[in-house]
């Protein structure tokens, strides 16, 4: 069964709330590993931003990919200094659509880092350089398209398919 394959998960309270039970898992019950469907892992990202680029985002969806995600959300366009923006500054509404996707790994105990390599703006996909940089100027927190994510403790390993993110209690051989 696809657990998220067939559309974009949704960030949700509960789903924040289902996906850290999960997570309780891996040491609660001692499992090796649980699987979590889109809206959970959309939810965990949410959830894992720094606080400061959170609120420059709303409405995040999430689709999976083969070792990667895409996030889409709206983005507050106000905290880009004009300069970084070129020929966009004139251009851009308060808040704009954007999708940006790139592979998740993780980076140590409880952290992710999620490296964006293509940025998707009024339907123009961004070359990689250009989508990371574009990043760093729009949310706080980002050094050259690395988005850190905080996850819950206990998880040492992820798997991203289509289907689902795996996570998994001890790293994987």
């Amino acid at each position: 069964e696809a657990l998220g394959a067939d559309r974009p998960g949704r960030a949700s309270q509960a789903e924040l709330a289902r996906a850290r039970d999960k997570v309780d898992s891996l040491h609660g019950w001692s499992a090796d590993s649980v699987l979590l469907t889109a809206d959970e892992m959309a939810s965990l990202v949410a959830a894992g931003l720094p606080a400061e680029a959170r609120k420059q985002l709303d409405s995040l969806t999430l689709e999976l990919g083969e070792g990667r995600v895409t996030v889409s959300a709206r983005l507050s366009t106000r905290q880009i200094p004009a300069e970084a923006l070129g020929p966009l500054a004139g251009a851009l509404e308060p808040w704009e659509w954007v999708s940006a996707g790139g592979a998740v790994e993780l980076a140590g105990p409880g952290q992710a880092e999620w490296r964006v390599d293509a940025l998707t703006l009024r339907g123009f996909t961004l070359p990689e350089e250009a989508s990371r940089n574009f990043m760093a100027r729009a949310l706080p927190g980002i050094r050259e398209g690395v988005i850190p994510l905080t996850l819950p403790r206990g998880v040492a390993g992820l798997r991203i398919r289509p289907t689902g993110v795996a996570l998994y209690r001890k790293e994987r051989a």
